[in-house]
């Protein structure tokens, strides 16, 4: 939070302010004391269209989720995330070959367990880089984050796949 705080130039108090909460509570925030509560995280994200707090919202809340590659390989290189999730995304296309969701299966050692354990494996990876690739493009360009999820909400919707 501290981070997309003065990428917006904007002090603790001047946070506190637009936020209705005290300098100190987003002091305690920001410095791990506290959790960011969802209220905190959607201000930001409506009000900044800033994915990446909405990831580590996750992280913080369910111990797991989407970690923004930061490691010595990584240096704000757009190309690289995508050429990791076009590598993901074929790894998948070759590994659901083999799956076969629908058979039953009787042994849980058995070769067809392990293509759906791998399938799993990669899937993660498919999920980790596209969720990047996304927050990436959104927040690069300009896209607006909420839109895109409730346009795509909507369109689970109309094809009857949420109620």
């Amino acid at each position: 939070m501290k981070d997309l705080r003065k990428n917006k130039n904007k002090t603790q108090q001047q946070l506190a302010v637009d936020m209705f909460q005290s300098r100190e509570y987003i002091s305690k925030q920001e410095g791990g004391e506290r959790k960011i509560p969802p209220v905190s995280t959607k201000y930001f994200i409506e009000k900044y269209n800033n994915p990446w707090l909405a990831l580590e919202a996750v992280n913080e809340y369910v111990g797991w989720g989407i970690s923004r590659l930061e490691g010595p390989e990584v240096e704000e290189d757009d190309f690289l995330l995508q050429l990791l999730l076009e590598e993901e995304l074929q790894k998948a296309i070759n590994v659901l070959a083999n799956v076969n969701l629908t058979a039953k299966l009787h042994d849980k050692h058995s070769i067809k367990i392990h293509d759906i354990r791998k399938s799993a494996e990669i899937m993660t990876g498919v999920i980790h880089f596209s969720t990047l690739y996304l927050a990436t493009v959104c927040e690069r360009y300009e896209i607006n984050w909420l839109k895109l999820w409730k346009n795509h909400h909507q369109t689970l919707y109309s094809k009857r796949l949420l109620n």
